[in-house]
């Protein structure tokens, strides 16, 4: 069965690209702009993994997280941010974090990430 990959950006570019990028590795990719929209996504239907940018509006993404963990969901995710730290701070203790990636990111380095994460 493929694997899913929710990518959660207020950037569409950058949704545009991770989509992509995934789904030339042969992952089905859904997309989300804002926390609330991937809040409705994963309570239809789980991915295996999120990645997720730290500053979104409505709802951010540590707030997303910690709504997931507070429902039992330990989904996978890939944090990204432009303050790497500062999202590390927000989301220290959340169990389903696996990495924290900066904006601007290579390609290849996410590409590996996702590989990785999936394969666990």
């Amino acid at each position: 069965m493929q694997k899913t990959v929710l990518v959660v950006d207020d950037q569409m570019g950058i949704r545009l690209l991770l989509e992509e990028v995934i789904q030339s590795e042969g992952y089905q990719v859904e997309l989300a702009m804002n926390g609330r929209e991937a809040d409705e996504f994963i309570q239809k239907k789980a991915p295996d993994l999120i990645i997720l940018d730290y500053k979104l509006p409505i709802i951010d993404g540590a707030t997303l997280l910690k709504q997931l963990e507070d429902q039992g969901l330990m989904i996978p995710t890939i944090v990204m941010s432009g303050l790497p730290e500062r999202a590390q701070e927000q989301v220290k203790g959340i169990k389903s974090v696996k990495k924290i990636t900066e904006k601007p990111f290579q390609l290849d380095d996410m590409r590996q990430m996702v590989h990785s994460l999936l394969r666990e």
